[in-house]
């Protein structure tokens, strides 16, 4: 796999260190530390917004330091289970996103992973408004259109720690590691804002389709079926609400 930046990396994926930057304060006290190329690392917490804290465990050893130390740490991230998972995972063939299935069995994993590390994370229900009356305005063909071109819209956005599944009809979830809150609705807030300002076919202007979001977030021990019914519930108040809104649970 190609190199990248810790700060690119995704809670809870391991990688090998691959070369560390000297320009930065916290060098030579990582070094005495031990922090060296060719050692195994894992991201344990990333937060460059609120508490501007990274923590990294090597071989063992958990250091913390701040966020900005991301940008100066290259590693090749390793094989997680994750890719296993995703290898052998059914996509949806519309939209390219896991299926409902596929994303059942890998979205059950990581909450239960990031809940037991007490780890953030949060997960964000998407459903696109009045998507019956595109299909029976303009017919199948259009709406599917609709749906791969929504698709294609959301994965320019995503993060690669995000995950991306279609849960059903126009109905999408998208799951968000080590993302706290307010993180979180940000995220949400540019998506739906980049869907209400693009240009679906076959509507002549832009804002014809729109998509209401609602958002979830994962309190120690909390299972997958009860963050989804909690992300239904807010996504449920954005439509009441008058659609094409983030609320959150």
């Amino acid at each position: 796999m190609s190199e990248i930046y810790v700060d690119e990396m995704f809670v809870g994926e391991a990688a090998e260190i691959m070369s560390i930057s000297d320009v930065f304060p916290e060098y030579r006290q990582l070094r005495t530390m031990g922090f060296r190329e060719g050692r195994l690392v894992d991201l344990l917490h990333f937060d460059p917004l609120i508490t501007r804290k990274l923590v990294l465990r090597v071989e063992g050893m958990r250091l913390a330091m701040g966020a900005s130390c991301a940008a100066h740490i290259r590693v090749r991230p390793l094989k997680s289970a994750y890719l296993h998972l995703r290898d052998m995972a059914h996509y949806d063939n519309l939209t390219g996103c896991f299926n409902r299935h596929a994303a059942g069995t890998v979205v059950r994993q990581e909450v239960e992973r990031f809940s037991s590390l007490g780890l953030p994370l949060a997960l964000l229900m998407a459903d696109l408004d009045h998507f019956k009356r595109i299909n029976d305005t303009f017919g199948h063909t259009s709406g599917d259109d609709v749906l791969k071109s929504f698709a294609s819209l959301i994965r320019q956005g995503l993060r690669r720690s995000d995950l991306f599944c279609r849960w059903g009809g126009e109905e999408f979830l998208i799951l968000l590691r080590g993302t706290l809150k307010e993180e979180a609705l940000k995220i949400a807030e540019r998506f739906r804002e980049r869907i209400a300002s693009a240009l679906f076919p076959p509507f002549n202007e832009r804002g014809a389709v729109t998509v209401s979001i609602g958002c979830a977030c994962l309190p120690p021990g909390r299972p997958l079926e009860r963050l989804i019914v909690d992300a239904d519930c807010a996504l449920y108040r954005a439509k009441q609400g008058g659609r094409n809104r983030v609320c959150l649970c």
